[in-house]
């Protein structure tokens, strides 16, 4: 054992590049492995896992459907986004796991895994030293807003982005180097997959380009460079028109008619200062924070004004290593720092700086390595990563429960009212409604999102306080919640107004046409005033959002029952019967076809 350690330190002296790589991989083990004991939270994770039953079970067909499919309830099911390479990771999760989660978090840390690895390998194979390039990696693979990425299941989409542009720079790193054509074709496909599992992928290929100025040292002929940068660029471009196709259609992106925080100017200019601070480590990590509430800080704009003085010295006069590192910060802030799209769904987030931290790491690297006292270097590295670990510890223990994650979300933005909102979710979830009764007062003073409302709502109506509920219910209906639609038009049509409930159905479908439940109400509530046509098409929707469900399925039989179509419906029933739910209505509806076929 002496003598295999003593071969280790020797190794490790002579290539300190791979000593930090193995210690990367050995932090990133340690703090991420309290995550393959969790499950999923209620931030995303529900529709792409437990209730995405696309993905459940993996078949050809569903391939066909994740690669093609860019308008119909399947689409619902999969996100706004188009994302195959993503959803197939999940479809490969699901047959070798099950519903075993903890092996869903497994997958996510081989892929971070191999994320720092290729990227060792890619920065290497430009032209950055080892002990710079891996220095960097062991810098990124332990930082704390990566905690977002690796710790949250729904966001393996930018794991697996890091990844696949990884595999694109190092084989376009490769055949510019005088390698055979065959790298170019990986690197071509690393590029096309980078963009079909994250969109901003993109950018981290896109950095290429002047990361071929700011490396020139490897490069063996400009022709060289040119081809394979050309073919990488043409075929991530094709790539990325069902991307874009989806994301207007869904209003992922939008014009200058987004709703931000503050002006664009100071909103592209904040945020760059936001995420140098972040990048930094001088932040508490949250899903939430008071910038997308209030917009940037003076500070903000100050360290982003300066940030960006300081990225475009080190563009122009900075060595390789340097430029490399302001390249890829630039790129990677480009498509979430509000400059060429605002962002209209999330306005700052941790996950938006996985490629960005991967300059800065660079920037930090260089300077760590540029301490000329041995002993003085190690100090100084070794505090950079023992800060980065603790806050990363804290980080990705935010992600354990629903309760802790939400909690640490208003802790940070108390004015956020969706993170009010998810919260009283995550409490609904545990049956606690004293703790839910006393967080929606609170929520309440903080903010009147509709969503909000609905909780109050449906609060007093668990109570028996009619009025009181539906008064609210309406209230949150009034102000645009799909759900508070729904049941306020169930409410309605208990009362027997089937007129007024049958709007308020209409209008929750329209507002959320991938909500199945509300699809389930139209239907009841259209069946109960004789609209047999109407009935018939809301149960057909919801029964292809969740065709699992077999309450959907119950539906769906009854509306072809009325509809004479005796055949359908008994198929539907056959296949619940023994359902606890539905089962003895099934039965009594097989009876009553039987009765009518015989």
């Amino acid at each position: 054992m002496g003598t295999l350690i003593q071969r280790a330190i020797e190794r490790g002296k002579r290539d300190p590049g791979l000593l930090y790589l193995v210690l990367a991989f050995v932090a990133v083990v340690a703090l991420y492995a309290p995550t393959l004991c969790r499950g999923t939270v209620n931030y995303d994770d529900p529709w792409l896992y437990r209730d995405n039953t696309l993905l459940h079970h993996p078949s050809w067909a569903g391939v066909v459907t994740v690669f093609t499919d860019l308008d119909s309830p399947q689409r619902f099911q999969l996100s706004p986004e188009y994302l195959p390479i993503r959803d197939l990771s999940v479809m490969t999760d699901f047959a070798i796991w099950g519903e075993h989660y903890g092996g869903f978090h497994l997958t996510s840390l081989l892929i971070y895994l191999a994320a720092i690895a290729i990227w060792f390998a890619a920065l290497t194979e430009l032209g950055i030293s080892r002990p710079i390039a891996g220095l960097a990696l062991l810098l990124w693979a332990i930082h704390p807003s990566h905690a977002e990425s690796v710790a949250w299941l729904a966001e393996r989409k930018g794991l697996l982005g890091m990844f696949w542009s990884g595999t694109c720079a190092f084989g376009y790193a490769r055949y510019r180097a005088g390698r055979s054509a065959w790298w170019l074709v990986l690197a071509v496909t690393g590029g096309v997959f980078a963009v079909w599992s994250k969109a901003i992928a993109a950018f981290a290929v896109a950095a290429l380009g002047p990361l071929e100025l700011a490396l020139p040292e490897r490069r063996v002929s400009w022709k060289r460079s040119v081809v394979g940068i050309g073919a990488i660029a043409v075929a991530t471009g094709l790539s990325y028109i069902p991307v874009v196709v989806l994301a207007l259609q869904w209003s992922i992106v939008g014009s200058d008619n987004a709703v931000l925080p503050a002006s664009r100017f100071a909103s592209v200019v904040g945020v760059h200062g936001f995420y140098m601070r972040l990048a930094a480590g001088t932040l508490a990590n949250a899903v939430s924070y008071p910038i997308a509430t209030f917009g940037p800080s003076i500070g903000d704009l100050v360290i982003g004004a300066l940030g960006f003085a300081a990225l475009g010295a080190a563009v122009v006069r900075g060595s390789p290593a340097v430029r490399a590192g302001a390249v890829v910060w630039l790129f990677g802030w480009l498509p979430v720092g509000h400059l060429l799209l605002p962002l209209q769904m999330v306005f700052v987030a941790d996950r938006y700086l996985l490629i960005p931290t991967l300059g800065f790491a660079l920037l930090i690297a260089v300077g760590l390595s540029a301490i000329q006292r041995p002993r003085l270097r190690l100090f100084a590295i070794s505090c950079v990563v023992v800060a980065f670990g603790m806050r990363t510890v804290v980080a990705q223990a935010s992600w354990a429960t629903n309760e802790e994650l939400w909690q640490r979300a208003i802790a940070s933005n108390p004015q956020d009212g969706s993170a009010w909102a998810m919260y009283l979710e995550a409490l609904g979830e545990d049956s606690r409604p004293d703790l839910q009764r006393a967080v929606i007062a609170e929520a309440l003073a903080h903010s009147r999102l509709p969503r909000i409302v609905l909780h109050a709502a449906l609060l007093e109506l668990a109570d028996g306080n009619r009025a009181q509920g539906e008064a609210l219910m309406r209230e949150a209906a009034s102000h645009g919640e799909p759900r508070a639609m729904a049941n306020l038009a169930n409410l309605l049509a208990e009362d027997r107004d089937l007129d007024e409930a049958l709007r308020w159905a209409r209008y929750a479908t329209t507002a959320s046409p991938s909500y199945a439940n509300g699809h389930r109400i139209r239907g009841k509530v259209a069946r109960l005033a004789g609209r047999g046509d109407e009935a018939g098409r809301a149960f057909e929707r919801a029964y292809l959002l969740e065709p699992d469900v077999a309450v959907n399925r119950f539906n769906l039989a009854l509306s072809r029952f009325d509809a004479g179509k005796l055949g359908d419906a008994r198929t539907l029933l056959e296949s619940i019967v023994a359902d606890p739910a539905v089962g003895d209505r099934a039965r009594a509806l097989l009876a009553a076809i039987r009765r009518r076929s015989g």
